[in-house]
């Protein structure tokens, strides 16, 4: 099972708290609002020090797939 830590389509204006941590899984869906909550994923992560990272190769990698 895979959960996430951050859900930026319920994330209002404000950046989430606590901030993005590495190893944390960004939720998003294709919703209308993808387009304003893409970026605001991206601008967390950045601030954070982070560089975002498909899940499915780790998770590969792992051999959990």
């Amino acid at each position: 099972m895979i959960t996430w830590t951050h859900d930026f389509t319920t994330w209002g204006g404000t950046p989430p708290a606590p901030p993005p941590r590495a190893g944390d899984v960004v939720l998003l869906h294709f919703t209308p609002t993808l387009a304003a909550d893409l970026p605001r994923a991206l601008d967390a992560a950045r601030a954070a020090g982070l560089k975002p990272a498909a899940l499915m190769p780790h998770l590969k990698a792992a051999g959990v797939l």
